[in-house]
């Protein structure tokens, strides 16, 4: 339906935001149907549409003479396909990101790093999956001479193939721990399914490397690209040495590049974002960006929602970590609330971590053993699972009324108002699916 040589002038699938003139895909997934908004997309006067089901062809689009309608077997297949021919009609640099933990914040910080001297698009919040990406590179402009896409994955062969549509020249592995072990058994398996990135890599590429992480190390050992090493503990090309606290709760550490060096400022919080520095180091000097401009890179500061957020809130502070968790990230959220200064008391405030497989009960039973170690005041708990955490931090020695279990966010909101005093810190963490925000909403909100 309609001329072949009708012009777009950009692509959406949400009619919500659809511009004049764009071109709406029906997506359709396991809880939505695009085809349910074509009406809506042509009172938008969108200029054509992309479906998959002939049959919807009636009424209002067969009114509209000037729209354009393309029939397709998969709309999804269809968008990533029109999204690998558009990032073909351009040579920026770019560069995949991918890893358990810290993808959207090292996204940011390399992004940070070529803009110092490289017209750069960026991944914009979690447009990580086999949608997002897609959108992300038809948002290529002849101006760009550089693009960062981060790249998710909770099965395998999804990184592959977000790798067939973007093309990096540069891959980025930032480490890797359980996470989406529900269809992945085992952390091999996970493995596995992030290395497709570097396997997708030619001989003129170049795979950045954690040297500190042995699952990561052992996928570089037999690749055509070029390897650039990054670390704090272990031997590697970038690394970090020197490493201090510093007053804004970020670090302050020298950056080594081979046998140059330059002392650097992060401005973030927790340690485990220095290793995401490094990565965006070793991006930068990759692509012959001077270390003088590495630094101011990553001297900039990112806010990421319900990333490691540190807030003020009244006279208590507040660590909002509530976007994702898993055992690792866990870890790391403990250790920057066990170092972040404050002369208040310390809450661990957590909720389930979700997509463990079978491994999910002893996961939690350890997370509890390990926080009953750190010396926090109180552990409060939301969910079933993580009230295992709760009763083996208890075991583990923790007192047992500085150890708090809820099964509703609501209740755990009401205690903790009763609880806080001026001065205190608290951490909130838990996977997407435990809506641990919603407790926090619950503490700040005003009876």
């Amino acid at each position: 339906m309609g001329e072949p040589s009708q012009k777009f002038k950009g692509v959406s699938i949400d009619s919500r935001t659809l511009k004049p003139g764009e071109l709406f895909f029906c997506i359709q997934g396991d809880r939505f149907d695009g085809h349910k908004f074509l009406n809506d997309a042509v009172e938008k006067k969108a200029a054509g549409v992309v479906i998959s089901d002939r049959e919807k062809i009636t009424g209002s689009l067969l009114q509209h003479t000037d729209l354009f309608a393309v029939i397709v077997p998969d709309t999804t297949h269809a968008l990533q396909e029109l999204a690998g021919y558009h990032r073909n009609r351009f040579t920026p640099h770019m560069i995949g990101v991918t890893g358990t933990n810290g993808k959207s914040t090292t996204k940011e910080m390399i992004a940070s790093v070529l803009k110092m001297r490289y017209p750069t698009l960026k991944t914009e919040g979690n447009l990580n999956n086999h949608i997002g990406l897609p959108l992300t590179l038809l948002g290529l402009k002849p101006s760009h001479e550089a693009a960062v896409v981060e790249m998710g994955m909770s099965a395998a062969g999804e990184i592959k193939r977000l790798a067939e549509i973007a093309k990096p020249r540069i891959g980025v592995i930032t480490n890797i721990s359980q996470a989406h072990m529900l269809q992945l058994k085992t952390l091999k398996d996970i493995q596995a399914a992030k290395g497709e990135l570097f396997q997708s890599l030619s001989e003129e590429s170049t795979a950045v490397v954690n040297a500190d992480d042995p699952l990561v190390y052992e996928l570089a050992e037999k690749l055509r690209a070029g390897v650039i090493t990054f670390g704090i503990n272990n031997e590697a090309n970038v690394r970090a040495t020197d490493i201090r606290a510093n007053e804004d709760a970020g670090y302050d550490f020298t950056l080594n590049v081979w046998d140059k060096a330059i002392a650097v400022h992060l401005p973030f919080l927790g340690r485990f974002n220095i290793y995401n520095a490094l990565a965006a180091a070793a991006v930068g000097h990759a692509l012959d960006i001077s270390l003088e401009e590495i630094k101011t890179g990553l001297g900039v500061k990112h806010k990421l929602s319900q990333r490691g957020e540190a807030v003020r809130y009244g006279n208590i502070e507040v660590l909002n970590d509530t976007y994702n968790a898993n055992p690792q990230s866990m870890r790391e959220a403990m250790q920057t609330l066990k170092e972040y200064p404050t002369e208040g008391r310390k809450f661990l405030v957590i909720g389930d971590m979700l997509e463990l497989g079978e491994g999910e009960q002893s996961a939690h039973q350890q997370l509890g053993n390990e926080a009953a170690g750190y010396g926090f005041d109180y552990l409060i708990t939301v969910g079933e699972l993580a009230g295992l955490a709760g009763n083996a931090a208890v075991e583990s020695g923790m007192a047992k009324d500085r150890v708090h279990c809820f099964d509703i966010h609501r209740a755990a909101a009401e205690f903790l108002k009763t609880a806080i005093q001026p001065g205190d810190c608290l951490l909130f963490k838990g996977s997407r699916g435990s809506h641990m925000e919603t407790v926090l909403e619950g503490l700040m909100k005003q009876e």
